[in-house]
């Protein structure tokens, strides 16, 4: 849509479009050109967006304009309930509300759990024409008669999809029942989700489907970016990014609490404005820390998904996955954060070896592969203080012998110990890398290898040995490096030693031998020995591109790797990365992966197994829950089942294994 659409083209009252106008929009952003109309017209919509479009507004000023239109300020009942997936995003929403509609009498009211129910009570009897809810708490007043929704006009689902990975089916149920039939219903989401929709047929919705963009679930003005490192590497890697960036506004996100907290103090320990929030703050806490990062007090709020959803901060310039998330919907929503309202952003995404699992999802999701950025030994922190331990249930920083909470005190004493032990490395480094350039210079054989291109290259550990001849040495080497052949070894230097008595004697020599840093012989000899002894039938075939090691198995035996959720397979690459890793130092940017064919048969065997599963819900009339499943496998059964007519699925659980139960309808 290139001609931009005004407000005023709408139709809507003068003091909405006085309240729009000190707000600051000027025209309609795409998503709410495509809702606005809808909406007025009284329709039921599904409309899809991405992060950071103006989702908010495209449902507020309809809602109001209807409220003003019907001439219904004088509050009776509740005329439109909002529902969002976490408190941060609630309050979000009231204020927008609050922004647009006090100016024309609209009166909203919040409520969330983990705030006070009484003053929430309070609240709305002095009467509310939009109630801006998280499902639980409304619930919980519903039930108690607090507030009366029977009569209400309409209801939004706002971030619908994250509504429902959130668990809030049977809240959002108990919810509808208690409204009109003929009541409106407003859903809005950056991504779809076949359980919102299934929700809305039952309750006689069947909603106009409006999508702003079929090509990309992401803003333009997000650049964003995939860094491939070790978990150890990670702290290096954010600290040089967070420097590089002078002017950085960031949120850190992370896959659990207690790595939040890990990464904020350790973040604080190094004199950054940065804090942690999740779900394990109580909500005053974390709407303080909010309200600490808007006014930048805070620059760098490290958070779990919970945040994801809740904030709407224009001036965040940069998002970083610490973690990369186990959801392919949560990267889109992650990285939302920046780029917001046509300003520039920037994420980048740090993934270790066990994050390389949620990469296929996530370029599926956004139909393109994440631009790879080079990784060296210059884009890591040098100065990193010494990881703080933190308790697992009050997420303070504890001593690690005695496990009592430190004071400001100890903190600070514990930084400036800290401080002085990474300058004295640094000095001790500095004076190497100096003798390190004169002996450079010295010896034309390396003028042109700094230290840093050694870093880069492959190095072979080194063996050092004396002996009287070099079959000796050679047979010590061998037997030290655990290889067969003395093709495999490479005689790095040999120094010729005295007599072993003053006068008479043969002289020892020292040699010095490394393993050839030749990755298919030192991997196949070592595999093959391993599964000879494994007493398995499987054939192994080796491949190797200059950065990614792919190892292929077939045989009779082949089933047996893929069992278990690919167990073996699994527990095979994990015994060869760590003989690899004893032989020779391995670059950063390597890459390996076993495969068979009996892990691609996986999807076919998994279709059977829910087919036959199905058929047996439908039969019985009785629910059945599958084991725990990673994200594909759970995406694959509910893609296939959700046109399947007679039952229904609906995830269970938290993490990255959930369970999926199969339901009759």
């Amino acid at each position: 849509m290139t001609n931009k659409v005004e407000f005023k083209e709408f139709n809507l009252r003068p003091s909405l479009l006085s309240s729009i106008e000190k707000c600051g929009f000027t025209a309609a952003s795409a998503i709410q050109e495509l809702t606005i109309g809808p909406i007025l017209d009284g329709k039921d919509i599904f409309a899809l967006a991405e992060t950071g479009s103006g989702k908010t507004a495209s449902f507020a000023i309809p809602v109001i304009e209807h409220i003003l239109h019907d001439e219904l300020l004088d509050v009776e009942d509740v005329h439109y309930v909002v529902l969002s997936p976490t408190r941060e995003l609630a309050q979000q929403t009231h204020k927008v509300f609050k922004e647009l509609g006090e100016e024309s009498g609209i009166n909203s009211v919040c409520v969330i759990g983990g705030e006070n129910i009484d003053k929430q009570k309070k609240s709305l009897d002095k009467g509310a024409h939009v109630v801006i809810a998280t499902p639980g708490r409304l619930v919980d007043l519903v039930k108690q008669e607090a507030v009366y929704i029977d009569r209400c006009f309409g209801i939004v689902f706002d971030e619908a999809d994250r509504l429902f990975d959130m668990g809030f089916k049977k809240d959002i149920e108990y919810i509808l029942g208690k409204m009109p039939d003929d009541r409106q219903l407003i859903m809005v989401s950056a991504t779809t989700n076949q359980d919102v929709l299934n929700t809305a047929y039952k309750f006689n919705s069947v909603p106009t489907e409006l999508r702003v963009s079929e090509d990309s679930l992401l803003v333009d003005q997000i650049d964003h970016k995939l860094a491939m490192v070790s978990s150890n590497e990670k702290m290096g890697l954010l600290v040089k990014t967070i420097r590089d960036h002078g002017d950085a506004y960031a949120l850190v996100f992370c896959n659990t609490k207690f790595q939040t907290h890990i990464v904020a103090e350790w973040l604080m320990s190094m004199d950054f404005k940065a804090k942690a929030i999740s779900g394990g703050l109580s909500q005053n806490k974390r709407t303080r820390l909010i309200k600490d990062f808007r006014s930048k007090k805070i620059t760098i709020l490290v958070c779990t998904d919970v945040a994801a959803r809740g904030l709407d901060i224009k001036d965040v310039n940069l998002v970083i996955n610490y973690d990369l998330p186990q959801s392919a919907e949560n990267y889109v929503h992650r990285i939302g954060r920046t780029g917001r309202a046509g300003a520039d952003g920037e994420a980048i995404s740090f993934c270790a070896h066990e994050d390389c699992e949620f990469l296929d999802p996530i370029h599926e999701l956004i139909g393109d592969k994440i631009p790879q950025i080079e990784v060296s030994p210059e884009s890591f922190a040098k100065d990193l203080t010494k990881k703080p331990f933190i308790d697992r249930k009050t997420f303070k920083v504890v001593d690690r012998n005695t496990g009592r909470p430190l004071s400001d005190e100890q903190k600070e004493k514990r930084k400036k110990t800290q401080q002085k032990k990474i300058q004295k490395k640094e000095m001790i480094q500095n004076k190497k890398e100096k003798e390190v350039e004169v002996d450079i210079k010295n010896k034309r054989n390396i003028k042109n290898k700094t230290p840093a291109a050694r870093i880069n290259r492959v190095e072979p550990k080194v063996f050092t040995v004396q002996a009287k001849t070099q079959k000796d040495a050679v047979v010590k080497a061998l037997s030290y490096f655990k290889v067969k052949y003395e093709s495999q070894l490479t005689l790095q230097a040999s120094k010729e030693g005295r007599k072993r008595f003053f006068l008479f004697g043969k002289r020892l020599t020292e040699y010095k031998y490394s393993v050839r840093p030749t990755y298919k012989k030192i991997i196949m000899p070592f595999l093959i020995r391993l599964l000879k002894l494994s007493d398995l039938k499987i054939y192994a075939k080796f491949s190797f591109d200059g950065k990614n090691i792919k190892v292929f198995f077939s045989g009779n035996d082949e089933k047996l790797l893929t069992q278990n959720d690919n167990e073996l397979l699994r527990s095979l690459e994990h015994v060869v990365r760590v003989h690899l890793y004893s032989k020779i130092i391995v670059p950063n940017d390597l890459r390996i992966s076993f495969r068979s064919k009996g892990s691609k048969n996986q999807e076919a065997g998994l279709i059977k197994m829910i087919e036959k599963v199905a058929v047996k819900v439908i039969d019985t009339g009785k629910p059945f829950t599958l084991r725990p499943l990673n994200s594909s496998d759970r995406r694959l059964v509910h893609k296939y089942l959700d046109n399947k007519k007679g039952v229904e699925t609906v995830s269970i659980g938290d993490g990255r294994m959930k369970k999926i139960e199969i339901r009759p309808v």
